[in-house]
């Protein structure tokens, strides 16, 4: 008898785990195709019955995620700056209850960042300069936990280029390796590329403004320096170091070695034109990042 009833039990359990899984396989293919409202949906029904902390975990770090899209959406549709800035709190306030479930997420505090972030970009970044430093925290807990996290890496780029470094700790240098750190991390699902990553890299190169052969002085001393330091975070400001220059970029004809900033940024800007203007299965987002380059490329 004690053996049909473990036997009742671990099936009940598998089943649970096996329901949970649909779940979060049906939100995350919601969110790849840009349903992000009946995602929300979704996911808000599912909390109503959720019964574990991992699952319960696991959904409303997801709910921050779709939080996030739909916000973003609002701001295109010409919603007020209060709404936004409620929207973006209320993505945060989802990632501090999935935190409150799973301590250690790296999902919880990539998104607790990036709702963060999108509050400071709303709110305007010297009004919000106090929030950097619990983005930068929220996001080097992100990568110890997940060191080959790409989108951590690429908003810790944008971090350390939108704020000023005379008041604060911004430097564009070490954008550029967050950047090449994100591309080189890139989860390759339906699309062969992030096309964020590249857009982020190409501006921080242009803001950078490096010659050919100061970009390979420099990397001598990164590759130095990458090796020295034992914090996962310092570490990777030098990631450049340990690229390999050698290697021709598929927005190039060139190998990075022969490239300079202004060169590889362009570059990058001309091929994600094409890539962005001929996307099947372009989203909100990627309209955004093509206005961008067109409005970069007109300006160079």
């Amino acid at each position: 008898m004690k053996k049909i009833l473990l036997g009742f039990v671990f099936t009940f359990l598998v089943a649970g785990l096996w329901a949970d899984q649909a779940l979060y396989k049906k939100a995350d293919a919601m969110h790849d195709a840009g349903l992000y409202k009946q995602e929300y949906a979704l996911l808000e029904n599912a909390l109503s019955s959720a019964k574990s902390n991992r699952e319960k975990g696991e959904i409303t770090w997801r709910l921050s995620r779709a939080n996030l899209e739909i916000v973003d959406q609002e701001e295109r549709d010409g919603y007020s700056k209060d709404d936004l800035l409620a929207g973006f709190d209320k993505g945060v306030a989802f990632a501090n209850k999935s935190l409150t479930y799973e301590p250690g997420n790296y999902n919880a505090y990539y998104w607790r960042s990036s709702n963060t972030g999108r509050w400071g970009e709303t709110k305007g970044i010297l009004n919000s300069l106090f929030k950097a430093p619990s983005m930068r925290d929220d996001l080097e807990k992100a990568i110890n936990n997940n060191p080959r996290h790409g989108d951590s890496y690429y908003v810790l780029g944008r971090l350390y280029y939108a704020v000023p470094g005379f008041i604060s700790f911004g430097n564009m240098d070490y954008a550029v390796s967050f950047a090449r750190k994100a591309i080189d991390n890139q989860e390759k699902k339906t699309r062969p590329y992030h096309y964020s990553y590249y857009l982020a890299l190409g501006k921080d190169l242009l803001g950078r403004k490096w010659s050919a052969s100061k970009r390979l002085r420099e990397q001598k001393k990164k590759k130095v320096k990458y090796s020295s330091e034992n914090s996962l975070l310092k570490k990777n400001w030098y990631y450049e170091g340990v690229v390999d220059f050698s290697r021709i970029p598929p927005y190039s004809s060139k190998a990075l070695a022969k490239l300079s900033d202004k060169e590889e940024g362009k570059a990058i800007m001309v091929w994600l034109e094409k890539k962005l203007s001929t996307l099947p299965d372009a989203k909100p987002g990627d309209k955004d990042d093509l206005k961008e380059v067109k409005d970069i490329l007109a300006k160079m």
